[in-house]
């Protein structure tokens, strides 16, 4: 009868509990006026013009824009492949663990033992005042505990919310470098293209200034020209030399940085030359609204699982100073031999309820509660400060891509007055009119236009690259998750 009443209190207890704590809620979404989206980059007929498409859907494959089968190959190496993606799985799986090890809290914890023990026990031991009486035996035991914390100010709940949210957290920085490793390699593939368009032109431009040189040592040697004239050359040559081999650097350091990210070593990896004239410039660019941007990316939805664990930290706290209430039992049998552990008589057992509460700590259970309510406001800060960078990305991606044109624009105007003066100075060369010092300088000024008009090509492909990245990189569009690995049979989760 006695027990049949702790049960019915301790289930009546149980229903009547609650979760202690807030109940999270999401951030609320950004308005449409973080960003102001352009309608196009610039009206010229002599450009690519680019449009934006305003909540355009933005594809995991993104990277397929610019038409090159050795970029496409190469990320799809570095996906199966990257050692830094590798270990972000792995450590998502590990999170996956802690969540399903911290819901067995929910669950009744069994645990069965079982012993023999060799044991020499005197009269007194057994309540016999006899000095000289003393048994040696053997003792066998068996024993099935049990035991039921009843959470019924819901800490258990708040600690597989936390764990769940630090779930989110893992799962959420996986795609971060999943979509950090794309842009990468796109914006690695862009550099060493541009810079092998760098070293071709320069290359060029020695070729010219060596052959300028060798006409005016011969005007030199014939007293139609000074040495001085040709000194003026010889120094230029050398400097163009000279800024050959910094490029030619800059050129395998971009390599080996394409060989990490595939995860291979430099001395494996093959130069995959990537040209500019093999890149193809999308003409449209998908733009995400505020809204759905801090839905998207996530670097954001990383900082926003941060502060869901922390809401669920102040539910943990505000436990810890409210009662405990569990139920445990246990049911053994003891027997001098093995035959005795079934017999009835040698049974024992005991159920019961329990309740522990905090009367005195000094004040650190109230502290923990304060500590972790700033901890809450820090992490919305903090989210709220990831949201604003990413706003700020986005808006420089958008005005970067609007200059980016019309810096190229200007520059081959430049080209194109360049290469005009050049045709009018070679004409005047050939009538005598003009020095081949002149016909130099003309063809410097050329080359050097060749160069700022490939690095602007260079940046507005990177810049239109970085746009996709800033934008979320498209994971949530994938066919098959970025989360999961090569060699899983199935697709994790990216909801």
């Amino acid at each position: 009868m006695l027990l049949r009443r702790v049960v019915t209190v301790l289930s009546l207890t149980l229903l009547a509990g609650c979760t202690v704590g807030p109940d999270y809620q999401r951030p609320a979404a950004a308005d449409g006026q973080a960003y102001t989206i352009p309608q196009t980059t610039v009206d010229d007929a002599t450009l690519n013009r680019q449009m934006f498409e305003r909540a355009g859907a933005v594809q995991a494959d993104w990277y397929r824009v610019f038409g090159s089968d050795k970029l496409d190959s190469l990320i799809a190496r570095a996906l199966s492949h990257s050692p830094t993606l590798a270990a972000g799985r792995a450590r998502l799986k590990a999170a996956r663990e802690a969540v399903n090890a911290s819901q067995g809290a929910l669950f009744p914890q069994v645990g069965a033992s079982a012993g023999v023990s060799r044991q020499r026990a005197s009269g007194i031991e057994l309540g016999i005042d006899d000095p000289m009486f003393i048994n040696v035996f053997n003792l066998y035991s068996g024993r099935i505990s049990a035991s039921y914390d009843l959470d019924v100010f819901g800490k258990t709940r708040r600690q597989i919310e936390r764990s769940e949210a630090q779930l989110d957290f893992a799962r959420y920085q996986v795609l971060d470098t999943y979509v950090t490793l794309v842009n990468n390699l796109v914006a690695t593939a862009v550099a060493e293209a541009g810079l092998n368009a760098a070293i071709d032109t320069t290359q060029q431009i020695i070729a010219s200034q060596q052959r300028t040189l060798d006409i005016v040592d011969k005007q030199v040697e014939y007293g139609a020209a000074i040495d001085a004239d040709a000194s003026q050359i010889r120094t230029r040559l050398a400097r163009t030399r000279a800024s050959l081999e910094p490029l030619r650097k800059q050129r395998a350091i971009a390599v080996n940085r394409m060989a990490t990210l595939v995860g291979a070593a430099p001395g494996e990896f093959d130069d995959p030359r990537f040209a500019i004239e093999e890149l193809t410039l999308p003409e449209t660019l998908p733009v995400s609204v505020p809204s759905a941007l801090v839905r998207q990316r996530p670097d954001i939805l990383a900082a926003e699982a941060l502060v869901h664990a922390a809401s669920a930290q102040i539910g943990i706290a505000s436990a810890n100073l409210l009662p405990d209430f569990s139920i445990t039992g246990y049911y053994s049998r003891e027997g001098l031999g093995l035959g005795d552990l079934t017999d009835p008589m040698n049974a024992l057992w005991q159920l019961g309820a329990s309740v522990s509460a905090p009367l005195f700590a000094g004040g650190r259970l109230r502290a923990q509660k304060r500590a972790a309510r700033d901890q809450y406001v820090a992490a919305l800060a903090d989210y709220r400060a990831t949201a604003l960078a990413a706003f700020g990305e986005v808006s420089n991606s958008l005005r970067s891509i609007e200059s980016d044109a019309r810096a190229l624009r200007d520059q081959r105007v430049a080209a194109e007055q360049a290469r005009r003066n050049l045709e009018s100075v070679r004409a005047r060369v050939n009538n005598g009119a003009a020095t081949y010092i002149a016909l130099y300088t003309a063809e410097a000024q050329y080359q050097e236009a060749l160069l700022d008009v490939a690095s602007a090509r260079v940046t507005r492909y990177s810049d239109s690259a970085g746009l996709f990245r800033a934008l979320g990189g498209g994971w949530w569009n994938a066919d098959v998750s970025p989360l999961a690995t090569p060699d899983d049979a199935e697709t994790a989760s990216v909801d």
